[in-house]
């Protein structure tokens, strides 16, 4: 499975929302943000609607969202960083690195890179690729988290402005972030102009390519008593673009995964059917990341498209239904014999109960394991041991299906070879 969907899928199964189409039903308990692509032209469209984080998701969002008044607007402005806001990065990142989405990029990195990864030094790698202020082509105190999460201004441009909560927040609701700080200041702050959509991408909810005005607060020249509206910047975006649905800490996987230069990841994501190009630069010593964001290119494998309820497989394959119950994580290589120890977990992202007699989980060579006397509530993991002569979690690579009691694929994840190297280590998908 590409990289970028596994980070994509342990994203969604820990504090991403699912991004869904008009008329397509979100589900609470995951969260989920309508996109609407085909919006009419004008600046008071809201492109980004009916957003539902779950209270059980929100602590990231909460801690990213500190940090969006932190930063001077202007490139070529100086940045002064006080220990308020210093605890502030540590914060976020101290809520982000044990995430399912950050676990499997610093397995990844570490893998192909054929070194351990400490938590410390994944800490290190996130600061420094996203924290770390480095001056080019003149502009004193660059930072990727600033450019990518926040956006930053070139003369009348908006330069990066690549998260997609930041710019629901800025269309509507902006004084979440500046209300204490920054009073007067106004909520709408987006205005939109066109979408501008090509290869089939307003039907793949994931990502978006918008043009846009954004009225820019430069809160490093306001003081108190000041009228907000003297330090309001108009600038544009002719040209735009951000995944959606991903949470701060999935959008720093991916991004960290793809920067990293001893990993060497590939430059292309496949990501729920569409294509993107992710492109990335970096600061000149390359230790940085200047900017990061997709392109979307296509649809993925011959031009497949995922439809509302059903997602296609492979030829042969029964289709994969939509589904609250789906298989979170998996022991694959046991300390010792591995007959008898391995394990996959189960999680319930819906609303309701759910009972899984008559439920199975089946291996690569079709061999299946009736999943009985389980239930889950809402939001509730369970691992399931699986006995001796039932499936077979093979340490060269395999898959496992989750099958429903009507027959049905509802959940189907892969593993690598590398993954399943470590004895005792759980993978996450």
């Amino acid at each position: 499975m590409d990289i970028y969907q596994q980070i994509w899928d342990a994203d969604q199964a820990g504090n991403g929302v699912q991004p869904i189409l008009p008329g397509q039903a979100g589900d609470a308990a995951r969260g989920s943000v309508t996109v609407v692509a085909r919006a009419d032209v004008g600046e008071d469209t809201k492109i980004l609607r009916d957003v539902t984080i779950p209270a059980s998701k929100q602590l990231t969002y909460d801690r990213v969202l500190k940090l969006f008044d932190n930063y001077a607007l202007d490139e070529q402005d100086t940045e002064v960083e006080t220990p308020e806001e210093r605890e502030e990065v540590h914060d976020l990142l101290e809520a982000v690195i044990d995430t399912p989405p950050m676990q499997v990029a610093r397995d990844y990195v570490a893998t192909a890179t054929g070194t351990a990864i400490s938590r410390d030094r994944w800490y290190g790698v996130l600061l420094e690729h996203w924290f770390r202020t480095f001056s080019q082509g003149g502009d004193p105190a660059l930072s990727g988290f600033e450019h990518v999460f926040v956006g930053e201004q070139e003369g009348p441009k908006v330069q990066g402005y690549h998260f997609w909560y930041k710019y629901y927040l800025d269309d509507g609701l902006a004084t979440t972030f500046d209300r204490n700080t920054f009073p007067g200041f106004d909520d709408d702050r987006i205005a939109y102009v066109r979408g501008l959509y090509q290869n089939g991408q307003e039907r793949f909810p994931e990502s978006v390519t918008i043009s846009y005005k954004w009225r820019a607060p430069d809160y490093s020249r306001w003081t108190p008593g000041d009228n907000p509206s003297g330090v309001i910047r108009p600038l544009t975006k002719p040209t735009g673009g951000f995944f959606v649905g991903c949470s701060v800490e999935g959008l720093m996987a991916i991004g960290s995964v793809r920067a990293h230069l001893g990993a060497r990841a590939p430059k292309e994501a496949a990501i729920n059917g569409g294509r993107y190009d992710l492109k990335v630069f970096r600061s000149a010593n390359d230790q940085n990341i200047r900017t990061f964001y997709p392109v979307y290119l296509g649809p993925a494998e011959g031009g497949v498209v995922p439809g509302p309820v059903v997602t296609p497989t492979e030829p042969g394959r029964p289709p994969i239904i939509g589904s609250p119950i789906r298989i979170l994580a998996a022991l694959v290589n046991p300390a010792g014999e591995d007959e008898g120890k391995e394990t996959v977990t189960l999680i319930n992202t819906g609303t309701a109960r759910e009972r899984l007699e008559g439920w199975l989980l089946v291996d690569k060579m079709g061999h299946r394991y009736s999943v009985n006397d389980v239930a889950l509530d809402p939001g509730v993991a369970t691992t399931v041991l699986l006995p001796r002569n039932s499936i077979q979690l093979s340490n060269q690579g395999g898959e496992i299906r989750l099958v429903n009691r009507d027959g049905h694929t509802a959940h189907l994840v892969t593993y690598s070879k590398a993954q399943a190297r470590d004895q005792g280590r759980t993978i996450v998908f």
